[in-house]
């Protein structure tokens, strides 16, 4: 079983919100709306007393320094 963070994030192939525990191999749950992910993120980062990082659908990239490039 994972137990790192916890991610919501939208897959546009399959037009849903994946839930996905860091070091999984698979979503833990795929949701038509945003909302319902993040409900079922927040629950499985309770049970594993991690963070819930809910990811925009349209972040296309991220820098780490906090400039863009």
């Amino acid at each position: 079983m994972s137990t790192g963070d916890v991610h919501v994030s939208y897959r546009e192939a399959e037009d849903k919100w994946a839930v996905v525990v860091e070091g999984a191999a698979w979503a833990a749950s795929l949701h038509e709306r945003k909302a319902r992910a993040r409900r079922a993120g927040l629950r499985q980062a309770e049970e594993y007393a991690s963070k819930l990082i809910v990811e925009d659908e349209n972040i296309c990239e991220r820098s780490t320094t906090g400039r863009a490039s």
